[in-house]
């Protein structure tokens, strides 16, 4: 969801959304898991025997409302609705064999939040970007061999890592960025095109990760609420976009478990899914043109989980070399051949309790330190963020809430998120998403 988060000291929004799901399975059986921001209908697994193919879905309204209005150089320059966008996800399987299966999934939104406010501050960016879209989401072929090796080519999506605000180690997957704190991590990952290999090795699992033009993280479009570039490009500077070198990332990463919990070896390379400035020109043109990359690196990580009673701890630590650093606005123009690059460690550490009847507590410290800190560079050599999450649930599951505080790792920024939701019944369901946020 989009709203308003403006530029004032204290920003408070507000979501109201409903979502129906419509499904169409062929085996007949249905089962739901659903969470605030799309509702997710989850059909068990047939054999090619029983059913050739399932295809499942759900429809989506949601209606945003910006409270505090964010005011210039933003397009939205009162309280009022933001987003009243319909979206309509599909999922088709089947299995071309016994051992080959395809998935085919997209989502299609319509937002007609232009139709309905005739704002004449809307950039052209923004209803071009948001009006209408269709996204593939999944879209591979797997096959699981005699042999024990599995192949999977194609969109899809890689949940490694273990932290819940921080980037360490999962790194594959690019982000949905449109919005900003309003949705769990696990939410905001996008497939990326990949070749995954995995096999047993003893008590390991080895897979190796191969992408091709994965992309960069979604970002909002000009005078957007959430647009990242504004302050730059309401200074009238000419921000471009260059592809990087290289095209080709690869991930490995050896996991086992033990009785009380997990561990995972994880390294790769790979290019920045945030951008940075590559080179900053001058010569030939009024205005400087700021040239945007995604700066390649590298990293060795390592992430485990330790259960004991109703506690559950959680470990990461990742080392991102060659990371592109922003420097101070004093020395933004002087790195004319691009920012700097520095090693940084990357460490999560965790704790959540489920001792209580329908209630997780999840709290967790993040820290990012910079080696060779210089000061031309605007973040302090130690950033540290911490945040807090509750989960419960009522009624036989059917009602659920999610409470989270997070002081961010790299702004002075505090968010507060409290999202409630109702599943009326197999087909239908409620939410409602109250956002703050203060600097």
């Amino acid at each position: 969801m989009r709203f308003g988060r403006g530029h004032k000291g204290h920003r408070t929004l507000m979501r109201g959304c409903a979502a129906f799901c419509l499904s169409t399975i062929a085996s007949g059986g249905l089962a739901q898991d659903n969470f605030f921001n799309s509702v997710n209908v989850q059909i068990p697994r047939t054999s090619a025997a029983s059913s050739a193919y399932s295809l499942f879905g759900w429809l989506n309204q949601k209606i945003g409302y910006g409270l505090e209005a964010p005011g210039v150089p933003f397009s939205r320059q009162d309280s009022e609705l933001t987003k009243v966008e319909t979206s309509l996800f599909m999922q088709f399987d089947t299995a071309v064999n016994d051992s080959l299966q395809l998935r085919f999934s997209g989502k299609a939104y319509r937002d007609t939040i232009y139709s309905l406010n005739d704002n004449p501050q809307f950039s052209t960016d923004e209803p071009n970007k948001f009006r209408s879209r269709f996204e593939v989401k999944d879209f591979f072929l797997e096959r699981q061999y005699d042999n024990g090796v599995y192949l999977k080519v194609g969109n899809q999506l890689f949940a490694w890592g273990l932290s819940e605000y921080s980037r360490v180690t999962d790194l594959i997957n690019t982000e949905d960025q449109f919005t900003f704190g309003q949705q769990d991590l696990e939410d905001i990952r996008l497939q990326v095109p990949a070749t995954l290999l995995s096999f047993q090795l003893g008590d390991w699992t080895l897979n190796s990760v191969l992408t091709y033009e994965a992309g960069r993280n979604d970002t909002a479009p000009l005078r957007d609420e959430f647009d990242q570039f504004l302050r730059l490009r309401d200074s009238g500077l000419n921000l471009e976009r260059e592809q990087p070198d290289n095209q080709y990332e690869g991930f490995l990463r050896a996991s086992t478990n033990w009785a009380r919990g997990d561990l995972q070896l994880i390294a790769g390379e790979f290019n920045d899914n945030n951008l940075s400035v590559e080179r900053i020109e001058t010569i030939g043109s009024i205005q400087p043109r700021l040239i945007y990359s995604q700066n390649r690196m590298r990293m060795p990580g390592i992430a485990g989980n330790w259960v004991n009673g109703a506690w559950l701890m959680f470990v990461e630590l990742g080392m991102h070399q060659d990371k592109a650093v922003r420097p101070t606005a004093e020395t933004f123009f002087g790195q004319s051949q691009g920012w700097a690059q520095k090693d940084q460690v990357l460490s999560a550490f965790g704790l959540e309790y489920n001792g209580f009847r329908n209630l997780l507590l999840t709290i967790e410290l993040d820290n990012t330190h910079s080696r060779d800190h210089d000061e031309f560079m605007a973040d302090q050599r130690d950033q540290t963020s911490f945040g807090t999450r509750v989960y419960w649930t009522a009624l036989n599951e059917r009602l659920e809430l999610i409470a989270v505080w997070n002081n961010l790792i790299d702004a002075d920024i505090e968010i507060g998120r409290l999202s409630v939701n109702y599943n009326w019944s197999d087909q239908i369901a409620l939410g409602l998403l109250w956002m703050n946020y203060s600097s």
